[in-house]
């Protein structure tokens, strides 16, 4: 579906992509997974061309589709949900129903008519993750979807997405938690400052290196010092 040759995106601080060669595969689950500093934010404004690359090419096999749930989004305090939802719907040309739809699935359709000043963290994460579902787009990228979300909703995100891929849909999300992602992902794009670490599907990847999770595989290879 995409993919990336000598990918690289360096800031002042060295952090960034150095040259990374990736391929995003049409339906799965891909987890872009690393610590703070890996470059998972990085390869996300890049794909969704919220910046531009230094060097290196990013190729879309069928043209760009994509759905997006950032980690944080400001939504506007005095709006209530259920207006946020419906204006986003309306710009994307939705029928009123999608907005129901969503707003359920995520659990706040019973309070669709708070205003967002009202809502916890993890309600707010949860009304990002509603306007990423709006849409029908081929790829759904999500940038840490874990962030403010209790273990229930966890459990209901992982639900979702596996829902989206049987649908045809392609996900791509980051995490730090490596648990997360080994529940989750068909493959993994494992990255380590700026550079990739192990990419490719992911129990292939952990019956090759002969480990049993990915924890262990990413602790072996930049050990605990550089993992904390």
């Amino acid at each position: 579906m995409v993919e990336g040759e000598a990918v690289t995106k360096e800031y002042a601080n060295h952090q960034g992509l150095h040259g990374i060669k990736f391929s995003l595969n049409e339906g799965r689950i891909i987890a872009l997974a690393g610590g703070n500093g890996a470059g998972k934010s990085t390869l996300i404004r890049l794909l969704i061309e919220e910046e531009e690359l230094d060097a290196g090419t990013i190729v879309w096999a069928d043209g760009k589709s994509i759905r997006y749930m950032p980690d944080d989004i400001n939504f506007p305090l005095a709006f209530t949900a259920q207006e946020i939802i419906q204006l986003l719907a309306t710009m994307k040309q939705l029928p009123t129903s999608r907005c129901q739809e969503v707003l359920e699935r995520v659990g706040l359709w019973q309070y669709r008519k708070q205003r967002v000043r009202q809502y916890s963290r993890g309600m707010r994460q949860r009304l990002n993750l509603a306007q990423s579902l709006l849409g029908d787009e081929q790829l759904l990228i999500l940038d840490e979807p874990t962030n403010g979300l209790d273990l229930h909703w966890i459990a209901e995100l992982k639900q979702i997405l596996r829902e989206e891929k049987k649908a045809g849909k392609t996900i791509l999300f980051s995490t730090h938690l490596l648990s997360f992602a080994e529940e989750l992902a068909d493959d993994v794009l494992l990255l380590h400052d700026g550079n990739v670490l192990m990419t490719g599907e992911l129990q292939s990847i952990l019956q090759q290196e002969k480990v049993s999770h990915l924890e262990e595989l990413f602790m072996r290879n930049v050990g605990f010092a550089t993992h904390n």
